[in-house]
């Protein structure tokens, strides 16, 4: 389901409006509603909310739209548990198909970096965390249909206020393993009787207000009891709804009845967990017993290639490796363009220079409309760290010490991209390379990872080369890798120049394949 259709797995904006929505009498649902922030395109359009006067579903003015007004609210409903809130986004995979959607818990911290420093690139719902009855997470999945209701409930079985242990292990329960959760039985009639009567109420309010347009034949809902043993309707993950297609069955000639039903349910609702946490996500099952590993544990995204990774998995690159780098680039486009350079580059000069470097797609999608500030003399990376940074402040800054030696951490695969461009045998002159060369169907990159396991006699691993980096004062140059002609791997010897022959960036690019 994407967010603007009611039918189909997933989470839906449209259930949220039509919830809102009054009927002839200008009445709604009587249902608990967490505050719930619909995102697209980046941007906030809707905030939807429950009254406290008449639990009613209302909606904010758009005036209260703002990170400000969001961060404020959701952080006051907050009490004893560290976890303000969720984001559930539908992510979409080049094609344009939507292949699935993701769950991402923030704590108080995590919640002002969404906010105000992170880019939305799909769109979603932003959810007010509710902290249930109990010490543990729980979560009460409904199946319902006009003939059946079947209750089912999860409890995490870590508690809320164990700080050992992650944001994730601690509220996890149908979107994470089996190992984190338990499956508890509800006992008694009253709160299964409760919740079969919210979703009763559902479904009749949004076939009243869209004039039987929208008629929900099944679905799958999620909900969540607080302390104060109120029934919170969080959202729903599978919708089908039902078609009359009474003109159109076959009618029985002697009774001019119709041979079948003329309400068509389509295919069941999926009970699958339609909603999964991202792949960057690790669990571990293990407490972290300092403040340290919690960090260290946290996700967090490169602002090279845009991916997602721990913190543990970053390193620190200089600004003087990614100007080189993009200075290498710049010189291949315009060897290639005969003397001008366009923006977005070619996908094959991309792939040559190890895929890093040049922003997100968003950025370029921006750059092709006309609408982006991407300017082609400054790398992207530099431009994404200092918004405001001119050609002018550029050209001047890059003549300076204090600049060229400050770092940025970008992720493990770029940091080998960048340290092997400054240490390959061709990064001392820039080679020529067409976009219109018969490459192989693979093309391995000229800045691949490092083979240093061929060093033979010498051991480092790059943590210990990006500890090196920082070590060496602005006066001496890095560590300098050359190759050996007799073994034809990588070894490490420190801060020497390099004496084997230079290499076009083809044949590098031949090396790396054999």
């Amino acid at each position: 389901m994407v967010l603007d259709s009611l039918e189909g797995d997933g989470i839906s904006a449209v259930l949220l409006h039509w919830l809102h929505v009054k009927d002839e009498l200008g009445y709604g649902p009587t249902i608990c509603l967490p505050d719930t922030v619909v995102y697209k395109l980046g941007q906030p359009v809707h905030w939807y909310f429950t009254s406290k006067i008449d639990n009613k579903i209302k909606k904010k003015s758009k005036q209260k739209l703002v990170n400000v007004q969001i961060e404020e609210t959701f952080n006051r409903c907050g009490a004893g548990c560290d976890i303000v809130a969720y984001y559930i986004s539908e992510v979409a995979q080049e094609h344009g198909c939507v292949s699935a959607t993701n769950i991402e818990y923030f704590n108080r911290r995590e919640l002002h970096e969404f906010l105000y420093t992170r880019w939305k690139d799909n769109d979603g719902l932003l959810q007010r965390f509710v902290e249930p009855k109990g010490s543990s997470n729980a979560v009460i999945r409904a199946i319902w249909s006009p003939k059946v209701c079947l209750l089912e409930r999860r409890v995490n079985i870590k508690q809320l206020n164990d700080q050992r242990y992650g944001v994730y292990e601690r509220a996890v329960t149908y979107e994470g393993p089996e190992y984190f959760s338990t499956a508890v039985p509800l006992r008694g009639s009253i709160l299964p009787s409760q919740i079969q009567r919210i979703c009763e109420n559902l479904v009749m309010h949004i076939s009243e207000v869209s004039f039987q347009k929208y008629r929900v034949g099944r679905m799958v809902a999620n909900f969540k009891v607080d302390s104060k043993d109120r029934v919170w309707f969080l959202w729903s993950s599978s919708i089908r709804l039902t078609r009359e297609n009474i003109n159109m069955n076959p009618v029985c000639f002697s009774t001019r009845k119709p041979l079948v039903n003329p309400i068509e349910l389509d295919k069941a609702c999926s009970i699958d967990s339609i909603i999964q946490l991202p792949p960057h996500i690790k669990l571990a099952d293990k407490a972290t017993r300092s403040d340290k590993h919690a960090e260290i544990r946290a996700s967090s995204k490169c602002v090279s290639c845009t991916n997602h990774g721990t913190l543990d998995k970053f390193h620190p690159i200089q600004y003087r490796i990614v100007i080189r780098h993009f200075e290498r680039i710049k010189s291949l486009l315009k060897s290639d363009q005969g003397g001008g350079i366009t923006w977005p580059p070619d996908p094959i000069i991309i792939t040559a220079a190890g895929g890093v470097g040049f922003g997100t797609k968003f950025d370029h999608d921006r750059s092709k409309s006309g609408k982006g500030s991407i300017d082609p003399q400054i790398p992207p990376v530099i431009q994404k760290l200092h918004p405001k940074l001119t050609r002018a402040l550029y050209n001047q800054y890059r003549q300076d010490p204090l600049f060229l030696y400050k770092t940025v951490a970008v992720c493990e695969a770029c940091f080998l991209v960048y340290a092997e461009l400054t240490t390959s045998p061709g990064s001392s002159r820039l080679t020529k390379i067409s976009s219109k060369s018969n490459l192989p169907a693979e093309q391995p990159t000229f800045l691949s990872s490092f083979r240093l396991e061929q060093a033979g006699g010498c051991q480092s691993t790059k943590k210990k080369y990006s500890k090196q980096i920082d070590d060496f004062p602005p006066s001496l140059p890095a560590p300098i890798y050359h190759t050996s002609a007799a073994s034809g791997g990588l070894r490490v010897c420190g801060p020497t120049r390099i004496t084997s022959p230079e290499l076009s960036i083809g044949e590098l690019i031949e090396n790396r394949g054999e």
